[in-house]
């Protein structure tokens, strides 16, 4: 059974509720515990071909118990809840059997995932890329918010971003906050609101990759928090910013605006001019201040579907209106991408056996073009584009590694004069 990420979700809380204070022994209850997680993410474990308590050898010429293998994708190991504070005292064991898992008789590979699990805390490994250090250590209340770590459970390719992780929800929280201030105040129509929302924070993203040069919007916060005027307003100065985003004629701009350029796309078609007041503005300036770099770009689906209110009440007849934009999760659109973009694509870079092929398929992947025509939070689109950019890569590695010899020892030597 295929889940979607909301299910998984829903499947997972109800699992944190059941096993949330278990204090039992390994041996008694972790086929159940391992049984109730594969099936929270859809999968049989029997239909699956998952194996429990596979017969393994141990470093000291033993014989061992792991606790699941799932031949090709995982293996987990099991140990009693209050070994959780010490799992990595148990690492070595657990990629002991990762090694043991491959066998080269059958020309069967070791297994992409190893799960290190004390019912209460997981540690998630990818040994083969990773050696040294989890991708992802997850207590196991944090599991329905980090479900996307585990999701080779489900037969997909995981998601790792637990570096950007706390950061991530910083920055949401902050600009959540000054979105429900100015709901509350109902200071625009709510599509204003989130528009303004969206505005900035493409704004604060493009500042700190540098495609919006000069911070103009801190430097208009700095501005506007300095002035004692009571004269100057958010609805004038950013709302001018946000104009200029949408003109193509570059001419005549100078000062905070000098530096900003035409941005296609639409977003800026209907430049949202709201006016914040002083709480509000001191609320804008926290959430600038994050370095939006460093922030999952995602953040635009949890906004809009995650945390802005999806209606209100509206005074005649007391009427709702809804918010028109939909969240996919990162997990649902990797169940398109990378079967239609990232297998395709990763077999023909494979393929390419001479230098003309590889610059072939290098040239066609960059003149590949994704369209999503039922474009939402824009998080589909952005996923496509972040997996291209990985299969540029590995494609203009490809055209490097198909060379001649000669070719590449010429250019190492230039590189390194």
């Amino acid at each position: 059974m295929t889940y979607a990420g909301q299910e998984i979700q829903a499947n997972l809380r109800r699992f944190v509720k059941r096993w949330a204070g278990y204090a039992g022994s390994e041996r008694a209850e972790a086929q159940t515990f391992l049984n109730e997680l594969f099936a929270c993410y859809g999968t049989d474990r029997q239909a699956a071909g998952v194996h429990f308590e596979e017969n393994q050898p141990r470093p000291d010429g033993g014989r061992g118990f792991l606790d699941a293998l799932w031949p090709g994708q995982c293996l987990i190991e099991m140990k009693r809840p209050s070994e959780a504070a010490r799992l990595s005292a148990h690492r070595q064991q657990a990629l002991d059997y990762w090694r043991d898992s491959a066998d080269a008789a059958s020309d069967r590979p070791a297994v992409d995932y190893v799960v290190l699990c004390a019912f209460a805390k997981f540690e998630i490994w990818e040994p083969g890329r990773y050696p040294r250090d989890p991708r992802a250590i997850v207590d196991l209340a944090e599991l329905p918010d980090r479900y996307d770590a585990l999701l080779f459970l489900a037969g997909q390719r995981p998601l790792f971003a637990e570096a950007s992780r706390h950061l991530t929800t910083e920055a949401a929280g902050a600009t959540v906050r000054l979105y429900r201030a100015l709901f509350d105040r109902d200071a625009a129509d709510p599509h204003v609101l989130q528009a303004f929302v969206l505005q900035i924070v493409w704004c604060l993203f493009a500042s700190s990759l540098d495609l919006l040069p000069g911070r103009p919007v801190q430097r208009i916060i700095a501005s506007l928090l300095r002035d004692e005027s009571g004269l100057r307003s958010t609805a004038a100065d950013l709302g001018t910013l946000f104009a200029l985003l949408n003109e193509r004629d570059l001419r005549g701009r100078g000062g905070v605006y000098a530096q900003t350029r035409y941005v296609n796309g639409g977003l800026f078609e209907d430049p949202a001019r709201v006016h914040l007041e002083r709480e509000e503005l001191e609320l804008l300036a926290e959430a600038a201040a994050y370095d939006w770099a460093e922030v999952d770009p995602t953040i635009f689906g949890s906004l809009i579907e995650g945390f802005l209110p999806r209606q209100r009440a509206v005074a005649t007849g007391g009427a709702r209106t809804q918010f028109g934009v939909h969240y996919t999760h990162e997990a649902d659109i990797m169940k398109i991408v990378v079967p239609t973009i990232v297998e395709p694509w990763t077999a023909s870079i494979q393929a390419a056996a001479t230098v003309d092929q590889a610059v072939q398929v290098l040239t066609d992947l960059c003149g590949l073009r994704v369209l999503d025509p039922a474009c939402g939070s824009g998080n589909f689109l952005f996923i496509a584009y972040r997996e291209l950019r990985e299969l540029e890569r590995q494609a203009t590695r490809r055209v490097a590694e198909r060379l001649p010899a000669a070719t590449r020892c010429r250019r190492t030597c230039r590189s390194t004069r």
